[in-house]
């Protein structure tokens, strides 16, 4: 529990500190958003959704974006269900995706060498923003996350990403800021 509780806090605190970087939003709406992603993830803390620790959860305009792999469309419905139920929650955006199978170790490190990869290819372009798209990679399948300003924006990073050898396929769970 403890261990759990030092991940919330330090991914809260980390959510916060990128989010006062996108000076688009006043100081009190960050805030607001902030305090909706915290209350999301704790509650999916404390009802015991098995993949709570995988799921990515961001907020824009008490918009609520779930994304990341979780076991089953089981976990993925109680999840949105959980989210959906949380205070100050405007509207979920169940982007959850299934996982099919394990792992093996060779495949987790590919993995987490596509998605360095991918992050640093998004860091370097100029037409989107890095700090706003999560990256999670499954078997050569990556998907891109968040919620960004335009369809620009986003479609610019689903080609960027679509082109980086080793990707088998992009998931574009990006959200259009409301």
């Amino acid at each position: 529990m403890i261990k759990r509780s030092a991940w919330l806090f330090f991914s809260t605190v980390l959510f916060c500190i990128a989010g006062l970087a996108a000076a688009q939003k006043t100081a009190g709406e960050h805030v607001d958003d902030s305090t909706t992603t915290a209350r999301v993830k704790m509650a999916l803390l404390e009802q015991s959704v098995t993949d709570a620790v995988d799921i990515n959860v961001e907020t824009s305009n008490g918009v609520v974006q779930l994304a990341g792999w979780v076991d089953s469309g089981e976990i993925k419905t109680q999840a949105g269900k959980i989210a959906t139920q949380t205070e100050s929650v405007a509207a979920v955006s169940n982007r959850l995706q299934i996982r099919s199978g394990k792992r093996s170790a060779g495949r987790v490190l590919d993995d987490t060498i596509l998605a360095a990869k991918v992050k640093l290819k998004l860091a370097e372009s100029d037409s989107s923003n890095a700090f706003k798209v999560n990256v999670e990679v499954r078997n050569g399948v990556v998907e891109l996350s968040s919620f960004v300003d335009t369809y620009e924006e986003r479609d610019a990073a689903v080609s960027l990403v679509a082109g980086i050898d080793g990707v088998n396929e992009v998931i574009n769970s990006i959200d259009i800021t409301r």
